[in-house]
Order: C-alpha cells, then sequence, then structure tokens
C-alpha cells in the first residue's frame, strides 16, 4: 500500500513516498504508479533519479554520472537557475459595441437634444449622424475603462493557468526588470513556504513550485537520452523553513511534496540541507572527521555537527552520525535587506524628518524592501500605501528623497531595488568597495559601499550564525575537526573571517557555495534509489 509524506520525514534518514504523477486528479490523494501506454516496439524508458537544491536565491539539479554527482546545466550552460518565475499580463480585449444598445442610447438622445434646443435658445439642434458619433465615443471609451478594469483586477495565479508565457531564472528576472508593470514576477517562493499564508495563497504558491519544479525536470530530462524520466528525487530541506507560522515545516514539506507530484515525480523524499552538503564533502575525506556544516542559504541558515568518512560512507541510515542540530529562519536574503535598509534606503528619505520634527516612520522603508514577506510586499503594492505615501510627501523636509519612494512604490522597483543589494554584497566577496547605480530609479543616482559598512550592517546576523553553531556544537559535546561552509553568502570574506575569530585553530572549509547541497543531495539519491 502507498502512503502519503504530509508531515515530512524523519531527518537524516528520511521517509520515502511513492506516489503517482497524475496532474488531473485530486493533490493530496496518492494512486498506484501509472501504467505506460509507449509501444512496446520502442525502448523502454530509464527511470533516473536525482538531488534537487530547491532554494531560496537558486535552484539546481543532479544526477548520478560516472560515479560521481554530476550537476545539470539549467539556463544558458549554468547549473544554477535564480528561483525567480515571470509571467505576463493576459491581454484583456476591449468588447464590440452592442448596436442595438447604441442605437437606443441615440433615441434617447436625441429626445434629450431636441428639448433642451426648445427650452433654452443657446442649445444648438444637433444632427442624428453627431449624435450617433458622440454616443459610439462614450460607449467605446466605457468598454476600454471596463477592459482596464479587468486587467487590474487579474491576480498572478489567473495569469498562470491562461496561456501567458512564463519565463524562469535570469529570464524572469530580465523580463521583470524591462517593464515590471507588465506582468507578474515572483522571486524566492521558497521563502513564503513557511508564512502564515491563506488558502487562496497556498494554492498560489504550491503552483509556482508546481511550475517551477516541472520546468527543472523537464530541462534536466532533455539532457539525456529521448525518453528518459527523472521519477524519484531527494529535496533538499533547512532545519526550519522561513515564516512565522507555528506549523510552518509541516505546511512547507506538505506544499512541496504536492508540488513534486504534480510536476511528475513519483518516489520524493527529503534531507535536511547541512547534512546533504557534509555527504558532499565526506567524499573527498580519507579519514573519520567531525564536522560542523554551517549551510547560510537565501532564506535560512542551517547548522549540523556529523560524524563523517570512510567508516560512515555507504550506510543507508545516517541518523546516528548526527550529533547535532540548529537551524533560523534567517538566510542570505535577510543579509540584502538589511544592507538595503542601512545604505540604500537613506537615499530614499529614511533618517529624515517630517516638518513636525517627528522623524519619518521606519516601517516606510522596510516594507520596500523586505521581499520575503508577502503581506508587506502586497500592501506596499496597494493603492492605500500609494496615498499614504503621498500624505508623507506633504509632510516630509526631503521632498526629493522621499519622491523616489512613491517612484519606487508606483514603478514596482521593490525587487529591483533588492537585486541591488544583493548584487552589491556579491561584488563586496571580490572587492574592497563597490559603486551601486540606482539609475532606474534616477538619473545619476547610486552610492558607495564598502566591506566594512556591510559587516556593520549586517552584525546581527553575524553573532545569529555563530550562536546556531554552538547551539549545534552544545548538543553534540565535542569540538568540531572542520568547519565547513557553504551557501551563497558563505564566499563572503565578511562571514569567513567571523567564523574564524569565533573558531581559531579549526580548519574553515569553504565548500562549492552554489554546489555542496545538490550534489550531497544527488549522492543520498544514489544510495537509495540504485
Amino acid at each position: 500500500m502507498l502512503r502519503c509524506n504530509k508531515g515530512g520525514a524523519k531527518f537524516p534518514q528520511g521517509e520515502r513516498t511513492r506516489h503517482s504523477a497524475q496532474p488531473t486528479l485530486p493533490r493530496d490523494i496518492c494512486y498506484p504508479a501509472r501504467f505506460s501506454s509507449r509501444p512496446t516496439s520502442r525502448r523502454s524508458p530509464t527511470l533516473m533519479y536525482a538531488g534537487i537544491d530547491f532554494g531560496t536565491s537558486n535552484c539546481s539539479i543532479g544526477k548520478w554520472e560516472n560515479d560521481a554527482p554530476q550537476l545539470v546545466p539549467l539556463e544558458n550552460g549554468s547549473t544554477r537557475l535564480p528561483s525567480a518565475i515571470y509571467t505576463s499580463r493576459t491581454h484583456v480585449a476591449v468588447g464590440r459595441i452592442d448596436e442595438d444598445e447604441l442605437a437606443l442610447r441615440v433615441s434617447r438622445a436625441t429626445a434629450l437634444n431636441r428639448q433642451q434646443s426648445r427650452e433654452a435658445g443657446s442649445v444648438r439642434e444637433l444632427t442624428a449622424a453627431e449624435i450617433e458619433n458622440i454616443e459610439r465615443g462614450l460607449m467605446r471609451r466605457e468598454l476600454e475603462e471596463r477592459a482596464q478594469r479587468k486587467s487590474e483586477s487579474e491576480t498572478i495565479r489567473s495569469a498562470l493557468y491562461a496561456d501567458s508565457e512564463i519565463f524562469f531564472g535570469e529570464a524572469a528576472i530580465e523580463r521583470h526588470a524591462e517593464d515590471p508593470l507588465s506582468g507578474y514576477f515572483m522571486k524566492s517562493p521558497k521563502s513564503f513556504l513557511g508564512a502564515d499564508l491563506e488558502t487562496p495563497q497556498l494554492e498560489l504558491f504550491s503552483e509556482i513550485v508546481t511550475r517551477m519544479l516541472s520546468h527543472i525536470k523537464t530541462t534536466a530530462e532533455g539532457e539525456g537520452e529521448a525518453d528518459d524520466q527523472i521519477t524519484s528525487i531527494v529535496l533538499g530541506r533547512p532545519v526550519n523553513f522561513h515564516g512565522n507560522k507555528a506549523d510552518g515545516n509541516a505546511q512547507a514539506l506538505n506544499l512541496m511534496e504536492r508540488a513534486a507530484i504534480s510536476a511528475g515525480f513519483e518516489q520524493i523524499e527529503f534531507l535536511m540541507e547541512p547534512v546533504a552538503a557534509s555527504l558532499d564533502y565526506e567524499r573527498q575525506l580519507q579519514q573519520d572527521t567531525i564536522v560542523l556544516v554551517l549551510d547560510i542559504g537565501g532564506g535560512t541558515t542551517d547548522c549540523s555537527m556529523v560524524e563523517i568518512g570512510p567508516t560512515f560512507r555507504g550506510r543507508s541510515d545516517r541518523l546516528s552520525s548526527v550529533l547535532g542540530y540548529a537551524g533560523n529562519r534567517v538566510g542570505g536574503i535577510d543579509l540584502d535587506i538589511k544592507l538595503a535598509f542601512e545604505r540604500l534606503m537613506p537615499l530614499f528619505g529614511r533618517g529624515t524628518s517630517q516638518r513636525s520634527g517627528l522623524p519619518l516612520p521606519n516601517s516606510l522603508f522596510w516594507k520596500p524592501i523586505a521581499v520575503n514577506d508577502v503581506n508587506l510586499q502586497a500592501e506596499f503594492a496597494s493603492r492605500q500605501e500609494a496615498a499614504s505615501l503621498h500624505s508623507f510627501l506633504r509632510a516630509a523636509v526631503d521632498k526629493q528623497k522621499f519622491s523616489r519612494l512613491i517612484t519606487l512604490q508606483g514603478e514596482r522597483l521593490s525587487h529591483r531595488l533588492s537585486r541591488s543589494a544583493e548584487m552589491a554584497k556579491i561584488a563586496l566577496t571580490d572587492q574592497a568597495r563597490v559603486d551601486v547605480s540606482l539609475d532606474y530609479v534616477e538619473m545619476d543616482l547610486g552610492i558607495d559601499i564598502s566591506r566594512d559598512q556591510l559587516r556593520d550592517a549586517i552584525e546581527k546576523e553575524l553573532k545569529l550564525f555563530i550562536s546556531l553553531m554552538k547551539e549545534a556544537e552544545a548538543q553534540a559535546g565535542v569540538r568540531p575537526d572542520v568547519v565547513y561552509v557553504t551557501g551563497g553568502s558563505a564566499r563572503s570574506p565578511v562571514v569567513e573571517s567571523w567564523i574564524r575569530t569565533h573558531y581559531p585553530g579549526v580548519d574553515i572549509v569553504v565548500g562549492d557555495a552554489f554546489g555542496s547541497v545538490t550534489s550531497g543531495l544527488t549522492t543520498w539519491a544514489h544510495q537509495i534509489f540504485r
């Protein structure tokens, strides 16, 4: 009998589930594996397994080839696909004029015009053609306004179900940057899965994750033999998903599992991401080692103290080798937000005052950059927020700076501003200073940011990373032989220097920032699915 995994697995061993991918059937019911309708004369498809890191910032997938995990190119030769999706607004056609209604309106207008002409000599009696032209113009304008209201009321969910073209990764980011008002853009959907969401929002994110997983699956299958199918996967998961819901982990795991089923996967298992990273590191070890893994993901940071090495390699149950783990719903996106808040938002009026002498509320400047909070983003994009900002503009002392915030809101530039902060953080990996251009907001607008200013902006988060490491270490009751750091932000000299300060004498190994987790997930898939 088949069973559905509703609450996720006991980690790190995991709980394997097998499902039939029937896209037309309810997603919360399990079915036996579907029968194949392929002609028997054709080559039977190869049923493959893979590891997928559905990350907050990037997604990647790995296959097992030549006795090792191999990451698959997903976009323009890159094995990293930015976690972004864009779909254009559906075209709402302007309706045709109802000729019967037009005739009725012309008749009424003609009678009214004759009456006004008789009662007021200054009113000219119009010809039938003139009245028809006026009424036809009015009806056309009404139809255009109706179509505009219908277009404005459209949601990203309805656009996804329409025939609109959908873009993923860098292509989605570029489309949004070109014209943010002509479509719907979602970046880092994973960061919302553990949030307190209403049913329509849950359905929306389920559809988004399904579309992205389906795209990853189809692209990866296209890199192999024709008819090859990836049916079994190990999906990475953080210790705690980003979000404020009490049972957010169970909600996120359930949503991801259902989305994976809808995308066509039949066997699904979850594995904690820091444990996956340790499995990748283990492949290069010649002796047993106690490693403290720090995985700074896009939306979460996770630590695990794990025993790895030749003695443990190849075991199908690694539960006993995990000595401790800890996690928090803070990751790379939060570093971007803090950098934007501290260094970019002063250009939009943060820190300035109102005519009354009171400072402008910080909440005005937090909403536009909190791109991992679906409710704040919806609030910032609302008409009510636009009206509120114009009210504050009248009270602001520095109207030039505050007017930039209104531009940010009106032209839907929140994600682009977040992207600027992210690119600055990345550039500061190799440079001591970086110039950040914001000319998409205002010509020649920009600021210079140094590595020290980045450290000051994210000091709270750096302290959190260390506290998580110490928590995992306390659970284990042993000192690590090695600290293994992975995740996009792991490449930052600011992060590495902070860790070395708190772990003197311990080897610090910076792994493949974007591939360690995926390689480990693929290694685990090879272990359990082969």
